[in-house]
């Protein structure tokens, strides 16, 4: 993977408008028929019969979307366990359909929550695709990019 740095989230530099038009692509990407965003690799012996862990293989279009959450700024660095346990954090992140009147900056942290979750706990951002909250994230970001 390249190169991934966090901004803070009052220091982002890229035009938000821009950001919402290359988040917003993914929405046809990720409603395409043949589109999967990955699949866990179940647990195998090595040669010697140790055990090793699976994890969660993401596709090459699921990895390209994470590339570019961090490339564009979507990941931020501020204090993002503490805004999932908010109120509002909690509302948000239980209901896709909440994402519909999102701001930019709210998607900033729920897209900081999932990706940055997913380094904790494997499986995170996966949820959130199969949840609906990746696809309802990214049509907000083409509503906010259309009305910019």
């Amino acid at each position: 993977m390249g190169e991934r740095t966090l901004r803070r989230a009052d220091v982002v530099t890229t035009p938000t408008t821009e950001r919402l038009r290359a988040l917003a692509r993914y929405e046809a990407i990720f409603a395409g028929p043949d589109f999967t965003f990955g699949h866990w690799v179940e647990p195998t012996p090595d040669e010697e019969g140790v055990i090793q862990v699976g994890w969660y293989a993401y596709s090459e279009a699921a990895e390209a979307f994470i590339e570019e959450a961090y490339a564009l700024e979507w990941v931020v660095d501020f204090d993002w366990i503490k805004w999932a346990a908010s109120p509002k954090g909690r509302r948000l992140l239980a209901d896709p359909g909440l994402v519909a009147h999102a701001s930019a900056a709210d998607l900033a942290r729920l897209l900081t929550v999932f990706i940055r979750g997913d380094r904790f706990s494997e499986g995170e951002l996966a949820g959130a695709y199969q949840s609906g909250m990746l696809r309802a994230i990214v049509r907000r970001a083409a509503e906010l990019a259309e009305s910019s």
